[in-house]
């Protein structure tokens, strides 16, 4: 899942490469949706480079963390949170 690998992401030192092709194709739905830059190359097979987390993915990250402390602080909050995701 790509949020998942923006978290992976967010514990590297920028930038790095990626090389497998699961990896980049995660790359490539997160840097669709704003929240990463990355450098592709254009030969198939290749690393794609990791440049950035943006804004809009650091926001993602932190709205990912305070989901988890609502739930872990309050059942009742919890039950209603996921109710509106």
């Amino acid at each position: 899942m790509p949020m998942e690998y923006l978290k992976v992401i967010a514990v590297e030192m920028l930038p790095f490469d990626v090389d497998d092709e699961a990896g980049v194709d995660k790359l490539r739905v997160l840097e669709a949706a704003g929240m990463v830059e990355v450098q592709f190359t254009q030969e198939r097979g290749s690393p794609a480079r990791v440049v950035a987390i943006t804004g809009l993915g650091r926001a993602s990250l932190l709205a990912e963390v305070a989901k988890q402390v609502i739930r872990q602080r309050s059942p009742e909050v919890s039950s209603a949170w996921a109710a509106l995701s």
